[in-house]
């Protein structure tokens, strides 16, 4: 067996990952992070003039465990994996209570605060809103559960390895041509 060989069972082997797996292409697997309360965040009331910055229950999840916020999804039932409802708890400027949304939601004054402490719409469900923020949902029972999102390689990773496999034996093949003439 020479190194031509070794190559094209690597170029085999990583299109049938790619095209043959009977796995699905979003498989993922999700390890708990931890969790927190919605009123944990910044009061609203102190940040003028726009109020504090408003966080989707990923943003939210990201800022408190680090990493970016697209690795993450949100749950508001409990830290089990099997339970995930990719919702989240959020405070909503001017309209009283916790509501759940999806995990990625995002309705932000000018594109990124919660709201001015003055003149914020009242009783309006369509209000700013955050998952991160000390004003209407108040109390354990506004828990918000964190968990990181990691699956298997994307087809656009494999096809970067199947461009490099290729480029490898191309050089070799290169290689094998020149040492010859």
């Amino acid at each position: 067996m020479n190194f031509r060989h070794v190559v094209l069972g690597c170029l085999v082997s990583a299109a049938m990952a790619v095209f043959g797996s009977s796995a699905p292409a979003n498989a993922t697997t999700y390890t708990y992070a931890g969790s927190w309360l919605v009123d944990q965040g910044p009061y609203w009331s102190t940040s003028f003039p726009n109020g504090p910055l408003a966080y989707t229950g990923q943003e939210a999840a990201a800022l408190l465990f680090g990493g970016a916020a697209s690795h993450y999804v949100v749950s508001t039932v409990d830290n089990d994996p099997a339970h995930i409802n990719f919702s989240a708890w959020y405070s909503i400027i001017g309209y009283s209570g916790g509501h759940i949304l999806a995990d990625d939601y995002s309705n932000k004054y000018l594109g990124q605060y919660y709201g001015p402490p003055i003149g914020y719409p009242f009783g309006d469900p369509n209000a700013p809103a955050s998952a991160y923020i000390s004003d209407n949902a108040l109390g354990s029972e506004f828990r918000n559960f964190a968990f990181v999102a990691s699956g298997i390689p994307e087809p656009a990773s494999w096809a970067m390895l199947l461009i490099g496999f290729g480029g490898i034996g191309f050089a070799m093949r290169r290689r094998r041509a020149s040492a010859l003439a």
